[in-house]
């Protein structure tokens, strides 16, 4: 990794959170991430909307939701007029186990991740997944591209390819990142995709982590797709995100 490793600084402002419609939130899914269950990303449905309070189903996130300690820091996302959004709150329990989320006063779109983007260059080699099922023989068979990253944090990459990929479409990706431990070959599904030019495409992928391979693909496309890409984990990828930070203060 070079030594001008640089954090990317945010660019898209929170917004505040009395312009979001919380009340179209009820029986809709939204996810928490907590320190008490770090790399676990908690599922689960909203069942009440009072003002900034949010109540949300105890028997969800496999029934980790209702471990949850009272009065920790969180963070929940959630979709919000075509848009994915992140938001700080504080969990607040009853006495009759009821788990509620005070949320902060600003909501932050994702194009502010979870984890730190930094500038980093480094050879990627990329295919695009056919959509359906994938066997071995097709996957010797895909058009691997040469490209450089543009960006780099624990969570995805962005990159710059000659064509438009849709949104959610694979990748298998291999990245040249030799200072630190990443897996050899990783998926990335694609996020946005923006024109640069009438020849070159923006694509920011997010890593796919073992934790949700069976979110994304079919038990038998799993176990068709080489092991390695799933050696990534929730866990490694909050690891990452701590190393790659330790490196900035250094450097």
């Amino acid at each position: 990794m070079p030594s001008s490793l640089k954090t990317m600084r945010n660019q898209i402002a929170s917004i505040d959170a009395s312009e979001v419609d919380l009340s179209s939130l009820v029986g809709r899914e939204v996810t928490i991430y907590t320190d008490q269950f770090q790399g676990k990303a908690l599922q689960t449905k909203v069942v009440m909307v009072a003002g900034n309070m949010i109540t949300v189903d105890r028997g969800g996130g496999g029934g980790m939701i209702d471990c949850l300690i009272n009065n920790q820091r969180a963070i929940i996302q959630f979709e919000h007029k075509g848009q994915r959004i992140s938001v700080g709150v504080v969990l607040k329990r009853t006495s009759g186990g009821k788990c509620s989320l005070l949320l902060g006063e600003k909501v932050v779109p994702l194009v502010r991740r979870r984890f730190r983007r930094y500038e980093l260059v480094t050879q990627v080699r990329c295919a695009v997944l056919p959509p359906g099922h994938i066997d071995a023989r097709r996957i010797s068979k895909l058009r691997w591209i040469e490209t450089e990253s543009i960006n780099f944090s624990s969570g995805g990459v962005l990159i710059c390819l000659p064509k438009h990929l849709s949104k959610d479409a694979y990748l298998l990706l291999n990245l040249g990142v030799k200072d630190f431990k990443f897996p050899p070959l990783v998926i990335g599904q694609v996020r946005y995709s923006y024109p640069i030019d009438r020849f070159r495409h923006r694509i920011g992928s997010e890593f796919i982590v073992n934790d949700v391979k069976e979110k994304h693909f079919a038990k038998p496309l799993i176990k068709s797709l080489p092991p390695v890409v799933f050696d990534y984990t929730a866990s490694r990828r909050f690891e990452l995100d701590r190393e790659l930070a330790s490196k900035m203060k250094e450097s």
